[in-house]
């Protein structure tokens, strides 16, 4: 799981990123690209009760992205935020196809 200075405080910051951002998607999530005052980058995930209505799914969804976004953080711009928007494909993919449509969207957002 990612640190909590790593993580995106959305309830303040969302309104923002979305207004500022630039969306890419994926087959299975969407992501909010977005370039804040940080001197880090960040992360934010979203899994809303239509992907599951089990807590413990849309969670296992949400540890799935940290440990794909986790290696990519350090590589990043000092100031890069990411909202990633989870969708109903995820649930069945495995971590290996995460990381990989992760580091081509990454690409696709020439932030890598």
């Amino acid at each position: 799981m990612l640190s909590r200075k790593k993580l995106i405080p959305l309830k303040q910051e969302f309104s923002r990123i979305r207004k500022t951002g630039k969306q890419y998607d994926s087959p299975s999530f969407g992501l909010l690209v977005s370039f804040g005052s940080k001197s880090e980058s960040q992360a934010a995930f979203i899994v809303s009760k239509k992907i599951d209505k089990r807590s413990v799914v849309r969670h296992q969804v949400k540890r799935k992205l940290a440990d794909a976004i986790s290696p990519f953080l350090p590589r990043l711009g000092k100031n890069v935020e990411l909202v990633f928007l989870a969708k109903q494909k995820i649930i069945e993919a495995p971590p290996e196809q995460i990381k990989s449509e992760l580091e081509t969207v990454l690409n696709r957002a020439r932030l890598l």
